[in-house]
């Protein structure tokens, strides 16, 4: 499997710390971005200070004489999911929203250029009727990932653009160079905006459920230290905790059930696949290809993943749709002991009255070397079609800002993100830490999860398998839908390389 990891340890250990240092947070204060006199804010202060001190971004200072970088962005009401702010009107006392005024700010006055940021519902929608009309109010457009092909005619290749060091961490080079598509950079996933490392998916668990319902005398932390967290130890433990609550004699809404489908039909299926080292895609001489229905050891872990379906209290999501999500309150009100989540939404289980744990998805078996953790359906940036390449100035331009804001990113909003903004009282005890560095130093990208999936996969062959809820269907799903699949890869590639 051809993983796009990312993510330092250093970093990652910084923002598990601090989602401990809250276990102790009242409930009263409902906002984990609220700002603080002391303590972890004034921490945070000073590390801004040494960090300042002992690092630059060894970016040439230069006049950009007003030039202006314009950028159309999503506003928050569809892409909900992941955290794409690329710019705020000022500082407001929210930690993490200030820095990034902070950032933004500090480079437009040290290099006199304008930040022009405009924020919609749907950027797709946008970007064909502006750049058709030969119009270039921005340069740069907001992706959801799973609309590349969408976005192919009206976006140019980021290659040409002098002063983008792409091979360095600020530009999580593995995982831009998913996007790397018949020699040409169609989109980066670098840390110019938060949106990679608020995607990683995870387990959440119930730790009062399994004090009650479980096997107590089994650590789950335990089986994460000891390479024994794998698929069969989570489907033992999501079985063993049903419980017909009411006793009325069938599972309902008020019962108690192993998994609420957090991440959906969709996440589900993805997560473990991609937990497990596999995927939907693999490289054949240099080429990405959909080999999910020959891959036997794949198969068989959907196999797996599709006939617990059928177990009654193994899972909660009543959503008819592959997309859709169980509803978070279901597991918040304690009717579930397993949650798959991200870091973006995992906060709002902040004011839960249970206990809870966070672990890493599973290992397929415990010959597996490591664990990894899916993060798709975010952002990434496209550059304008109707950008001027032959205008040196605006390509250098472009490159040095671009550079900047990633590398000031990585180096002084990361940081702010992991310790302040995702402070919160999910992560109750010592050994979550643990387990969110495992998670946070797993992040990957992957063409076939990143870009083919939503794209054109989910709607197709996990449409179909999720409706007949059988595992009779899934081969049968992939071959009725092989040609459309591999057309839409043909189309990508095709397309990328007229760029």
């Amino acid at each position: 499997m051809d993983k796009k990891r990312y993510v330092s340890a250093a970093l990652a250990f910084i923002m598990l710390a601090a989602l401990l240092s809250s276990c102790g947070e009242s409930a009263s204060n409902p906002d984990p971005a609220a700002p603080q006199e002391s303590g972890a804010a004034a921490d945070v202060k000073e590390t801004e200070v040494t960090t300042a001190a002992e690092e630059t971004d060894g970016i040439e200072n230069t006049d950009m004489n007003g030039w202006e970088l314009s950028i159309l962005s999503y506003n928050g009401n569809w892409l909900t999911w992941a955290n794409t702010v690329v710019d705020v009107e000022g500082e407001s006392g929210d930690v993490l929203d200030d820095s990034i005024y902070r950032r933004n700010a500090e480079l437009q006055e040290r290099f006199n250029f304008r930040l022009k940021v405009d924020n919609v519902d749907q950027v797709q929608a946008e970007i064909g009727k502006i750049v058709s009309a030969g119009d270039n109010a921005y340069q740069i457009y907001e992706m959801n990932e799973g609309n590349l092909l969408a976005y192919l005619p009206y976006i140019s290749g980021w290659e040409d653009i002098t002063g983008l060091r792409l091979s360095e961490s600020w530009w999580n080079p593995e995982a831009t160079s998913v996007y790397n598509i018949s020699g040409h950079q169609t989109a980066l996933a670098g840390d110019v905006t938060l949106s990679p490392i608020s995607r990683s998916v995870c387990m959440v668990v119930n730790k009062n459920i399994w004090s009650a319902y479980g096997d107590p005398s089994t650590d789950l932390y335990q089986l994460v230290r000891d390479n024994k967290w794998t698929v069969d130890s989570y489907m033992a433990a999501a079985r063993s905790v049903k419980s017909d609550l009411n006793g009325d004699g069938q599972m309902t809404a008020d019962d108690l059930y192993g998994l609420n489908m957090g991440r959906g039909f969709k996440g589900y299926i993805a997560s473990f696949l991609a937990g497990s080292e596999m995927n939907f895609t693999s490289k054949i001489d240099g080429a990405d290809v959909f080999t999910l229905g020959e891959n036997e050891k794949a198969l068989g872990l959907v196999t797996k993943l599709v006939d617990a379906l059928g177990e009654s209290g193994y899972y909660y999501n009543e959503d008819t749709s592959v997309h859709g999500f169980a509803p978070s309150d279901f597991f918040k009100n304690g009717h579930a002991f397993f949650t798959q989540g991200v870091p973006h939404d995992i906060y709002k289980l902040r004011d839960m009255n249970d206990d809870i744990g966070i672990l890493p998805m599973p290992k397929y078996d415990e010959s597996q070397d490591s664990f990894y953790s899916a993060a798709w359906g975010g952002a990434v940036w496209t550059l304008s079609k109707t950008f001027d390449k032959a205008d040196d100035n605006a390509v250098r331009c472009m490159g040095t800002v671009l550079d900047a804001m990633a590398w000031h990113t990585e180096k002084e909003i990361i940081p702010i993100y992991k310790e302040i903004a995702l402070k919160t009282k999910t992560a109750r005890d010592d050994e979550s830490a643990d387990m969110l560095d495992i998670i946070f130093g797993s992040i990957y990208f992957d063409f076939g999860t990143n870009i083919v999936y939503d794209a054109v996969i989910a709607d197709t062959v996990l449409a179909a398998i999720w409706k007949k809820k059988s595992s009779d269907s899934i081969v049968s799903s992939i071959d009725k839908n092989l040609a459309k699949i591999n057309k839409f890869i043909a189309d990508i590639n095709e397309q990328a390389a007229q760029l």
